[in-house]
């Protein structure tokens, strides 16, 4: 017992000859963590995963924090240990946001043609005709809604050789309420008993 006490005295010794900048080795500074999560909002933005409003409210959280660590180091000579743990923190918060945003489906290059949505959707009716939660005039109903979205999108494309951001906005909205009535739609079979 003695033998493992002495031991574990001469590890803690050791541990604290250990110079800081070893035992900083592997904390990321800023400026690495900063590297790091910028080219991950750029290959966000590239890839369309991430749109340009969602690129800028990650980087200004980013800024947020590279502020917060010049105020700690402001008021010391160097980061205490609970300031690089709160930092880290941040970093780790930050980095999952990313993430999240990245494969939220919200991006530009994420959009779903027309087909795509109309192919879920259909999907959905379908599925809910067979099941019994929606009549057959509730899905000819939604169909009919959703003919008049496709209808929409045709004369936006008309007038220019591309949707714009304000018109894709439109028709996301649009198919959002659809694909909401399809839900309630599903929903209120149990009423029909």
């Amino acid at each position: 017992m003695k033998k493992f006490a002495l031991m574990i005295a001469g590890l803690g010794i050791a541990a604290a000859t250990v110079p800081a900048a070893t035992a900083q080795a592997g904390w990321q500074n800023i400026n690495q963590r900063q590297a790091q999560l910028d080219q991950r909002i750029d290959q966000g933005v590239r890839s369309g995963q991430l749109n340009r409003a969602e690129a800028a409210r990650l980087r200004a959280e980013f800024r947020g924090i590279a502020d917060l660590e010049i105020r700690y180091r402001r008021s010391a000579p160097g980061l205490t240990v609970a300031e690089r743990a709160d930092l880290d923190r941040r970093f780790d918060a930050l980095s999952r946001k990313i993430r999240a945003e990245r494969h939220d489906g919200q991006g530009a290059g994420n959009w779903w043609n027309i087909n795509q949505r109309q192919a879920q959707l259909d999907r959905r009716i379908d599925q809910g005709v067979r099941s019994g939660q929606l009549t057959r005039a509730e899905a000819v109903r939604l169909r009919a809604e959703f003919r008049g979205i496709v209808a929409l999108e045709a004369r936006y494309r008309r007038t220019a050789p591309g949707l714009t951001v304000a018109e894709r906005a439109d028709l996301d909205r649009r198919f959002d309420v659809l694909a909401r009535k399809i839900r309630w739609e599903r929903r209120d079979w149990q009423n029909r008993r």
